[in-house]
């Protein structure tokens, strides 16, 4: 079809160019003077170039499509899990959950992919310790370069005297800083700290009074993030109806986080993804 399309569009364009050439047996004449009624006009002024949409919701002049930088001027982003067939391949599956490398999308409010996330562990780790297994989350950006890396150290979940944490790296080694948990026994609270300066940057605390050790948490379930008394952002656990999973959200509520604080918070997200709202023992 294509190519009759491009046959016809040459074949017209051969017989208008037949048609423009002036016969050679019959030249024009003219028998009188020829009068100029009309002057070349100047060129029309170009129109600008639109204004990039960075300058307009902030101070950057610049969209950075590679590294955590696209995190920055986002109000939310999400995270999905993606599944395979072969999740489920073996019997024990469905006591564990955890037979096969967990993988993510994160997504900005559009839905566009910000990040490809991929766990690597090892296979024994994921049988033996469930969600508690030590593993490295290795994210992706459009560019198929790593952008983040999260660590995390083995840490059983029910375990109350055992300190959960997750640092949050960027290649090829610089750490950015971790998530420790705070010994609490009725509600889930957690420490995001800075590596640079070595304080505490954010808080972030769960719902109050779900059970002994924060064990008990439901699927639907919110966190605020704050810091100095005031709000920072939140993430929440509930299903998508369009999708019909659950899906991990993070909304920014102070537009002026760096990407670096985002980066941090993101990473808190996935500790708390693995710890309350996966199958464990």
């Amino acid at each position: 079809m294509l190519q009759n399309n491009a046959v016809r569009t040459l074949q017209y364009d051969s017989e208008i160019r037949v048609a423009q050439q002036p016969s050679l047996s019959e030249p024009r004449v003219y028998d009188s003077h020829i009068s100029i009624t009309s002057q070349p006009r100047p060129e029309a002024p170009r129109i600008p170039l639109p204004v990039p949409i960075a300058t307009v919701t902030g101070s950057r002049t610049l969209i950075p499509l590679s590294g955590y930088d696209c995190l920055a001027d986002l109000p939310s982003v999400h995270i999905e899990q993606t599944f395979e067939l072969n999740d489920v391949r073996l019997p024990f599956a469905a006591l564990t959950g955890v037979s096969s490398e967990n993988r993510y999308v994160v997504r900005s409010p559009l839905g566009d992919a910000i990040f490809a996330a991929n766990e690597s562990s090892t296979e024994k780790n994921r049988l033996l310790w469930g969600a508690g297994r030590p593993f490295q989350m290795h994210l992706l950006d459009k560019t198929h370069q790593e952008a983040l890396v999260f660590r995390k150290k083995l840490a059983m979940g029910s375990m109350c005297c055992q300190a959960k944490s997750l640092e949050i790296w960027i290649p090829p080694g610089n750490l950015l800083g971790k998530v420790v948990q705070s010994p609490t026994f009725m509600q889930p609270e957690f420490f995001i700290e800075d590596e640079s300066t070595g304080q505490l940057t954010f808080c972030v605390e769960g719902p109050v009074g779900l059970g002994f050790c924060c064990f008990s948490l439901p699927k639907d379930c919110y966190f605020k993030i704050h810091s100095g008394g005031n709000m920072r952002a939140s993430i929440d656990h509930k299903w998508l109806a369009s999708k019909s999973q659950y899906t991990t959200n993070i909304y920014f509520s102070d537009a002026k986080l760096t990407a670096k604080e985002r980066a941090l918070i993101l990473g808190s997200a996935f500790l708390l993804e693995y710890l309350f709202f996966q199958t464990r023992f």
